[in-house]
């Protein structure tokens, strides 16, 4: 002690040396700890998807991605008909309905002389790759030669003209109904089921999405079949089936277990975005480095959980759902830099599966409608009337759980559902361009004879 008595200035120094030494210490165990529970929660996340029997990273996804050996492949047939595939030039093609801008004539009504021969060129020149495209349609299994192991770097190449090859049998469909060969049309909707088909298992949410335009498609097809020439009771259960094993065995939640593996490679070793740029490998590495990876990892787990979780629920529920993780999602800090670049909007994709189901559904009620008209000369009243005959039940709206919509017109009938906006609209049909008006509108399907 100094002559008062006071400790020196010595020992008081050292004291808050120590009390800081110790602070820095219990900090540094303090996220030595939480940098050893992240990776453990990490850890425990990818061993349950796993254990749940899904893949982790893209190398298992590519082997999860398979069909049966010595099966034919119905992908090989498909690449084929895209190579033999006949595109006509911008100038020539824009005279064609889908293919250009053209629009065909209203429901009911026969094609334009014009028009008409127009198709049938097209159609021609293209009838290589339609046998091709039929034949592929009836092969059960189909697994496109695509590397899922490259994840973020998977080229999927045939995407590009899938929904050309579509539109090619909707116009071969339409022919074929406007010369009155029902026939031949219903082979044409049956193998844009078939093409659509091809994706089912096509884990890449790109996939999915051509999935579900190449049905709305067939659909469609149906629509203008439907409206164009008679077809027999047969014929039309023939199409239910399809239409029936299309909602079947369609299941878009598979985009998700693709996205998720995607995801666990990124933020295992986010330079794979863009490996040949070596400026942002400082970076990369810094942000491994802080733990700033594995806590966008875990964030990023928990977000696709919640959005595998919607499938578990009611159809009518799930858009609900998903906004709700969407919302999250972009409640979260931007700090989570990489988080924000590697999460897809993946609400959209749910809401666009419910859509291609309410497609699907109020085909099958319009197709039951058909038989019910056929056999008893007259429309139902309503779609209870077709239960049990035609019907095991009234298929319910996928957006709000209620029955399907129907309603007889001056000419034919209409089925709806009221669509992604949750607003009855009365049956208002999508524009076939986009336009000024309401953007409101119901997912239909008309018949006008």
């Amino acid at each position: 002690m100094n002559d008062n008595g006071n400790i020196p200035d010595k020992r008081r120094r050292l004291k808050v040396t120590h009390i800081l030494i110790l602070l820095l210490l219990i900090c540094i165990g303090l996220y030595v700890y939480h940098r050893l529970s992240q990776r453990s929660n990490l850890k425990a996340k990818i061993d349950a998807i796993r254990t749940a029997g899904y893949p982790t990273n893209c190398i298992e996804l590519d082997m999860w991605y398979k069909i049966p050996s010595n099966v034919e492949n119905a992908a090989y047939t498909i690449e084929k008909a895209l190579s033999v595939f006949k595109k006509w030039d911008k100038e020539k093609s824009k005279s064609l309905p889908f293919i250009g801008r053209a629009e065909l004539p209203p429901r009911a009504e026969p094609l334009a002389a014009d028009m008409k021969a127009l198709i049938a060129e097209y159609v021609a020149d293209n009838n290589e790759a339609l046998d091709l495209f039929h034949k592929a349609a009836g092969i059960e299994y189909c697994r496109y030669p695509i590397n899922l192991s490259a994840g973020l770097a998977t080229l999927v190449p045939n995407l590009g003209e899938m929904r050309n090859a579509v539109w090619l049998l909707e116009l071969e469909a339409v022919l074929y109904a406007d010369d009155g060969d029902s026939e031949a049309a219903i082979q044409s909707v049956i193998s844009c089921f078939g093409i659509a088909r091809s994706l089912v298992r096509e884990p890449i949410t790109i996939s999915q999405l051509v999935r579900c335009a190449c049905q709305n498609v067939a659909i469609s097809t149906i629509e203008q079949v439907l409206n164009r020439v008679e077809l027999t009771d047969e014929q039309f259960s023939e199409l239910a089936e399809c239409v029936r094993k299309s909602e079947n065995i369609s299941d878009i939640s598979i985009t998700f277990v693709g996205e998720r593996c995607v995801g666990i490679d990124f933020f295992n070793n986010p330079g794979m975005i863009n490996p040949n740029n070596v400026r942002f490998n400082p970076f990369f590495s810094l942000y491994k480095a802080v733990g700033m990876s594995v806590a966008d990892s875990v964030i990023y787990l928990d977000l696709m959980d919640g959005y595998m979780k919607c499938f578990r629920l009611p159809l009518h529920e799930r858009q609900k759902a998903a906004k709700a993780v969407e919302a999250k999602f972009q409640s979260i800090s931007k700090a989570h830099i990489l988080l924000h670049t590697i999460m897809p909007s993946l609400s959209g994709v749910i809401t666009q599966d419910l859509r291609t189901i309410a497609h699907l559904r109020i085909a099958d009620a319009a197709l039951a409608v058909q038989r019910y008209r056929l056999k008893f000369k007259k429309l139902p009243d309503k779609l209870v009337d077709l239960v049990p005959e035609y019907l095991k039940s009234v298929s319910k709206d996928p957006f709000d759980g209620n029955d399907l919509r129907y309603k007889k017109l001056d000419a034919g009938f209409e089925v709806y559902s009221i669509g992604p906006d949750l607003s009855d609209d009365g049956g208002k049909e999508k524009p076939p361009r986009k336009t000024k008006e309401s953007p409101n509108w119901d997912v239909t399907f008309i018949i006008e004879r």
